[in-house]
């Protein structure tokens, strides 16, 4: 079987995606964006080149990259068109688009490549608190991508339902896929590769509905039990600004603003001692399962479909949302035990290598079932 794998966000995860079914021995094509992986590989010369060199994806799978214009640029039509043509003029039996919130011309392209089968990743079934787009025209956009696709996959087991309200999908076009472990930045050389003591790391885009005032707020708290802890931010954005207004001892702080590579994510992963999630609202979380993939435990919000993903102490501490106090004490309870914390970080590790088995093999079900869906058409 070959595959069309489409992403303009996530890079990271789709290297993942694209890793895990060649492993399982499909022909694998990508179309990613030309910045994101740029970014990715931390060099604006032969982007595609240095994914083969630096081992982020194997040398059989074939990569296009897209530039695409602004999301408002009428060109984009033209430019996506264009690209659906590419993609069956490269022969893959099915299309497999991951598309965002805000990724609308990735949802007009299910429609231009209506002549063959198409799987939908619906990321963000249900828009987040404080999103820079309006609920209303999230909403369109998974809808359009839903009648566009003969399948939707969605990474949490509450969003079948919740994708068959909101977007009127028959349930037998809707399959719940777990999240793959994220492998790529394992297999990384850092020169750091020891957690460094009492080190909590807050990772991803500084999005109101990510939380991170909360664990801002909770640093006094958790320094006075634990003096040495310091948290460690890899974030940007208008919301991490207004965040370091709110801290009260800077030097409990490091904060990384620019754009992190996948050898920076596996330095930043390996030196924390665990990772925290403070998030008001989600549906899933990658950085979930980048620090799964790297043995660190999380503490974590029972919002969204974490919940599914942390086996609370397991893998894990589950605390209410905007609630300082839960938070802090997660954090203190897995910083002044160090045997438990790395029994939580062994056991998270253990868990996503034995999902990831599966992934594989639904995600495979899932590409046979559309194929057979869009035949039937």
């Amino acid at each position: 079987m070959h595959v069309g794998l489409v992403a303009l966000g996530d890079t990271a995860y789709t290297l993942d995606l694209a890793n895990l079914l060649h492993d399982a021995g499909l022909s694998v094509s990508l179309y990613l964006s030309y910045e994101h992986t740029v970014l990715e590989v931390g060099a604006r010369d032969r982007p595609v080149e240095r994914l083969y060199e630096l081992g982020l994806l194997p040398s059989e799978c074939k990569v296009h990259l897209v530039r695409p214009p602004l999301k408002r640029n009428l060109f984009s039509v033209l430019l996506f068109y264009r690209l659906s043509k590419t993609i069956r003029n490269d022969d893959v039996d099915v299309v497999h688009i991951l598309a965002g919130p805000h990724e609308l011309w990735l949802a007009i392209l299910s429609w231009f490549l209506r002549a063959i089968p198409v799987i939908g990743t619906m990321i963000v079934p249900q828009p987040n608190m404080g999103q820079n787009i309006p609920p209303f025209l999230s909403r369109l956009i998974n809808r359009i991508l839903a009648r566009g696709s003969d399948m939707v996959i969605v990474n949490g087991k509450d969003q079948i339902d919740l994708v068959q309200k909101l977007y009127g999908m028959p349930a037998n076009k809707i399959v719940f896929v777990p999240l793959n472990a994220r492998t790529i930045g394992i297999n990384q050389p850092v020169q750091r590769n020891i957690e460094e003591p009492a080190t909590i790391l807050f990772f991803g885009a500084a999005r109101l509905h990510k939380g991170l005032e909360y664990l801002v707020r909770a640093q006094p708290i958790v320094s006075s039990r634990v003096p040495s802890a310091r948290i460690l931010i890899s974030s940007r954005g208008e919301e991490l600004q207004r965040c370091r207004q709110m801290i009260v001892d800077g030097s409990k702080f490091e904060i990384h603003e620019d754009y992190i590579s996948v050898e920076g994510m596996a330095d930043l992963f390996q030196r924390a001692s665990l990772v925290v999630l403070p998030y008001l609202s989600a549906s899933t979380s990658g950085v979930l399962m980048i620090a799964y993939s790297f043995g660190k435990p999380v503490v974590a919000t029972k919002v969204g479909c974490l919940p599914e993903y942390v086996q609370d102490h397991v893998t894990g501490l589950l605390v209410d949302p905007a609630n300082v106090e839960q938070l802090a004490e997660a954090i203190i309870c897995l910083l002044s035990d160090d045997s438990l914390r790395h029994r939580m970080g062994e056991n998270a590790r253990k868990w996503v290598l034995m999902n990831n088995k599966d992934v594989a093999g639904q995600t495979i079900k899932t590409y046979e079932k559309a194929m057979a869906i869009h035949a039937s058409l």
